[in-house]
Formats: structure tokens, sequence, C-alpha cells
């Protein structure tokens, strides 16, 4: 029986309803990870931009020095990935496993905030989520996007190696990604908030008909 396991929070829906007989751990703790857990990363404020090596801009509400709870779940992800163990990002959770994986953010994007955000998958579905960020995922080597949006943004704000904030729509955007599977980390990187929407919308069935054959 797989344990599911969440960074500090004690929060597990809708994942203790998707996965019913599994147990349940809210740690801080890496050591507390074994094998056969799955370990859950939740939304919340940014991340510290150090822990994807660059300055920070002033749209972020992050500090330069990571967090306490940077720490302690960077800590968590980081043994999660040596021991092998799914994560699952969500929100704040989904950006801090692209860091992990060796990828950056947007510190800023506009165009991701309300209700009503169409989403597009690789299996040519489309449903509505919620979306409530201004950061996006902006991936590095081994990864698969699942699920995106055309994109919404007509600024996307970087930090270069000066610190200046480079406000503008880079050449290449093809996508602003919602979803996506890092299977160097066996990480699985959601934008939306599942814990906010209902277990059976489409959207949380296709984050649970992603991931299940991998847990």
């Amino acid at each position: 029986m797989k344990r599911l396991v969440s960074a500090i929070y004690q929060e597990f829906y809708p994942f203790d309803v998707l996965f019913p007989q599994a147990e349940k751990l809210s740690t801080s703790n890496p050591d507390d990870l074994k094998a056969g857990d799955v370990l859950i990363v939740w939304g919340g404020e940014d991340i510290s931009p150090s822990l994807y090596n660059k300055g920070r801009s002033s749209f972020t509400g992050a500090r330069i020095t990571p967090s306490r709870r940077d720490v302690i779940e960077f800590a968590l992800m980081t043994a999660a990935k040596r021991k092998w163990i799914p994560i699952i990002g969500i929100c704040r959770g989904a950006q801090m496993l692209c860091a992990l994986d060796g990828g950056i953010l947007y510190q800023h994007v506009n165009g991701h905030a309300g209700r009503g955000h169409m989403v597009n998958t690789l299996d040519n579905q489309q449903f509505s989520t919620n979306s409530i960020h201004h950061q996006m995922m902006v991936p590095a080597g081994n990864h698969v996007t699942l699920a995106w949006t055309p994109p919404r943004s007509d600024v996307y704000v970087d930090v270069d190696e000066d610190g200046e904030e480079l406000l503008n729509k880079p050449i290449g955007v093809a996508v602003d990604p919602e979803f996506i599977h890092f299977p160097d980390v066996n990480g699985w990187a959601v934008q939306w908030h599942p814990e906010i929407m209902p277990v059976d919308c489409p959207a949380t069935k296709y984050i649970f008909n992603a991931i299940n054959p991998h847990v």
C-alpha cells in the first residue's frame, strides 16, 4: 500500500480520495521518506530565485535567500529524487519541481489569474481549470508538457546576469505550460489547484490518469 506524504501541511485532498487505501503522513523531515511513498508539495508563496540560479526581480514576493519553507521542501524533493519516490508538485510545488529539474521561472506573467482557464492536453482533450499564479515554469532538459494553454501573457519577466529585469514576450514561447512530467526526477508538476476543485472534474481526473500508472 502506498503512503501519501504531504510536505509540512496536513493536506491530502484530492489525492486521499483518488488513493483511498493510502496511508498518510505530514512531515518536514526528509529522513521520513521511504520506498512506496508519494510526496506532495503544495502551493503558496513564490520560491526563492536562488533555487534556480537567478537574481531577484521586483515582481517576486520571495527573498533571494531561501525561506525556511524553501529549505524544507527542496530538501524533501531532493531526498525523494534520490530515493526515486514520485513527487506531485502543486502550483508553488510545481515551480519548485521545475527548479529541481534544472529549469527556471519567469518571475512574473499576466493573464493567469482566475477561473475559466481552458487547458489543452497532449492527448487532445480540453477542459477548464482554475489559475492562481503569477510566475511560470520554464522547463529545461528532459520533460513532457502534458497540458498547456495557448500563450495568455504579454509580459514575461526574467532577470539577466546583470540583474536587469527583462519584460517582453520571448521568441519561441509556443505555449504556457500547465502540467509537466519530469521523468528524470519522477515528478509531475501541476500549475493549477486541484485541492479547490471537485474530485470528479475532468482536470482532476486527468491528473490522476496521468500519475496513477507510475505510483
